[in-house]
């Protein structure tokens, strides 16, 4: 049987680097690449961008695209345009 290992960053630097505007800039950046791809994918525009401060290890910026209208749930179910586009 395994073990749980936690690790906890106590530097505040480190929680600076991860709270930081460049890396809200860079993964707020990647998200809107996928959503474009997804919405190239879908030929529309039914892919949006969430962008957030999550609570992991102290907070650090997270995105999240998603499926915003019908037509873009279905080129998912469909074509999987959303997860061609992470690929």
């Amino acid at each position: 049987m395994g073990t749980k290992t936690e690790i906890e960053f106590k530097n505040d630097g480190y929680r600076a680097i991860l709270q930081g505007d460049g890396v809200r800039e860079l993964v707020s950046g990647l998200a809107e690449s996928i959503a474009e791809k997804a919405n190239a994918n879908a030929n529309g525009d039914g892919y949006a961008v969430n962008t957030f401060m999550g609570n992991y290890g102290g907070g650090r910026w997270c995105a999240s695209v998603k499926a915003t209208t019908p037509e873009a749930l279905k080129a998912e179910s469909e074509n999987k345009a959303l997860s061609k586009a992470v690929m």
